[in-house]
């Protein structure tokens, strides 16, 4: 059920991340002065995505097969935690406007993610025995 969960959860965060990703990148050409600044954004940012097109889904698989590998579903939901948490809040902080009932129901769904991956994290935590015993001093 675990991995489940956490597979949904990588399906479900995917939208919010790009949406994120496209707030800083709006974020970064409104600061632009200039058509100079303007050309010299858009030349860094087409090396981003030109890295990002094969290393996002390569990222993405590996944090999916993570989740089902037993010794790495701990961390596993922790970075999907802290990822849906993290783009929630660019989200939200870069907005032009208030997070009304619209855009909250619109969010509810990254904010499921972060809650349940990080009830996945305390779970998997009180499943696994510590690593170090007394013996091992």
């Amino acid at each position: 059920m675990n991995r489940l969960l956490h597979a949904v959860g990588a399906i479900v965060v995917v939208p919010y991340v790009v949406l994120a990703l496209f707030f800083l990148c709006i974020g970064e050409v409104a600061r632009a002065r200039g058509l100079g600044a303007l050309i010299e954004i858009a030349w860094n940012s087409l090396d981003w995505f030109a890295w990002g097109i094969y290393v996002a889904p390569a990222l993405w698989v590996c944090l999916v097969a993570t989740g089902c590998i037993p010794s790495l579903q701990r961390a596993s939901s922790l970075c999907l935690c802290l990822l849906a948490a993290v783009s929630f809040l660019v989200v939200v902080t870069l907005s032009s406007n208030q997070v009304g009932i619209g855009e909250f129901i619109f969010l509810l769904p990254c904010i499921g993610v972060a809650a349940t991956s990080a009830w996945l994290f305390a779970q998997t935590s009180r499943k696994t025995p510590s690593s170090f015993s007394s013996a091992d001093f």
